[in-house]
């Protein structure tokens, strides 16, 4: 009578024992399962500036600025818009994806003909991961149609 206590209390210390070994196990493999499921950070664009003044040009003038970027996020993305404000500007950048801590640029290019005076233009830009950006130039334009002596105005 012993015996069979002994075996059935045997048989059930064993049956517990491998289910706490496989909670153990399936704990493990969901950790390890949440962990790889981690989504990354998104990707997230830096620029070095913002904005940069060209300074006094002459009307007909073509000049150029790269604003340099960083993909400071953990995944990538690309430049889905890279959109000037007006048709004296042009831009150059890259549509390669710009992996987690890449760098690119975006030329802005500046066509001062007929311009005069302060000039203000912006270059709106989009990523892949719905991030938006405003790049700014700035510069007086002298062109010599525009100048006027107010004060001899009659």
């Amino acid at each position: 009578m012993m015996s069979r206590y002994f075996i059935l209390f045997f048989i059930v210390a064993l049956g517990l024992l491998t289910a706490c070994n496989n909670k153990s196990q399936n704990h493990s493999k969901s950790s390890l399962s949440s962990e790889t499921g981690k989504k990354k950070n998104p990707g997230k664009i830096e620029f070095n500036k913002e904005m940069h003044n060209f300074g006094t040009l002459k009307d007909g003038e073509t000049v150029v600025y790269s604003f340099k970027l960083k993909n400071t996020g953990g995944s990538s993305f690309r430049l889905t818009k890279v959109e000037p404000t007006c048709g004296c500007l042009s831009v150059q950048y890259s549509k390669d994806e710009i992996e987690s801590q890449d760098s690119s640029v975006i030329e802005v290019i500046f066509h001062t003909e007929g311009e005069w005076g302060n000039q203000f233009k912006t270059v709106s830009i989009e990523t892949s991961g719905g991030e938006a950006k405003t790049l700014t130039i700035g510069a007086y334009v002298e062109n010599k149609n525009f100048n006027i002596d107010l004060n001899n105005l009659k």
